[in-house]
């Protein structure tokens, strides 16, 4: 059977997973999930641009933090928050990767580590603002979305939303750009196309998806703390990355999955 031909089986056990799994694997599968939205996302910079980013923890956290503040200090809802955490995200991904895309290859590495330690020594000191090393916890995300089996359903939709992107994205004229600028940035430049603005697009979009799995995190949570933003939590994502696969669109998601699983049962 060709991959395809997978699909509808792979997408009728996601869809029924909720009523069949027990509640303890349940929330490992809504973790698995934002895993692998964070990995795909993390996968749109390393698979298609080969550079690699050791700080997409700071996307992750901002799109975290973001929810979480909104929610606790202005009281709004938890799903208006994820195009602020979104954009958050984002924002900081344009701010860091203006200055880190322009380095090569290791230098990009090193400094997109730096931008992103440096977001984290703020937020665990900011103790005003963020809680500090304390975080912030006691979040409610309404009884929708309090409940297990809404949360994955919207962690799924979600991931598909991601995966369809970064996939469109990979067969569009800016994923052969971008590939082009990957494997030869001197012959792509002098056939008319711009290495810095392809890549920091990618980045961009790269934090904001990003910041999407940190939106989803605090609801499986119930809270955010500075260990989102750390760097121990973009290793996660990289290691699930080439686990399953970066060169594949589903490499990723499948290497998040046995990273959670072997996290949660072994």
């Amino acid at each position: 059977m060709k991959a395809r031909g997978w699909l509808p089986l792979i997408a009728a056990a996601l869809l029924a997973a909720p009523w069949l799994l027990p509640d303890y694997a349940l929330e490992v599968a809504i973790q698995a999930l934002i895993l692998a939205l964070f990995a795909t996302a993390f996968n749109l910079v390393f698979a298609e641009t080969g550079l690699l980013s050791f700080g997409h923890a700071a996307f992750f956290g901002t799109g975290a933090y973001a929810t979480a503040l909104l929610m606790q200090r202005a009281g709004w809802p938890y799903l208006l928050t994820l195009p602020v955490a979104v954009v958050a995200a984002g924002l900081l991904a344009l701010t860091i990767g203006f200055f880190s895309v322009r380095t090569s290859r290791i230098y990009f590495t090193m400094l997109t580590l730096a931008f992103a330690q440096l977001v984290w020594a703020v937020v665990h000191k900011w103790y005003a603002f963020t809680g500090g090393d304390n975080g912030i916890t006691g979040l409610h995300p309404g009884a929708l979305w309090g409940d297990a089996r809404a949360l994955y359903y919207l962690a799924l939709v979600l991931f598909a939303l991601g995966l369809a992107f970064v996939w469109r994205l990979h067969h569009a004229p800016f994923g052969y750009a971008l590939r082009a600028i990957r494997d030869n940035p001197a012959r792509a430049e002098a056939v008319g196309l711009s290495p810095f603005g392809y890549l920091l697009a990618a980045f961009t979009l790269s934090g904001a998806l990003a910041g999407a799995a940190g939106f989803l995190q605090v609801a499986w949570q119930r809270s955010a703390f500075p260990d989102f933003l750390y760097w121990t939590k973009s290793a996660e994502v990289i290691i699930a990355a080439i686990l399953g696969g970066a060169e594949a669109i589903f490499g990723p998601a499948l290497g998040s999955l046995v990273f959670v699983e072997l996290g949660a049962f072994v």
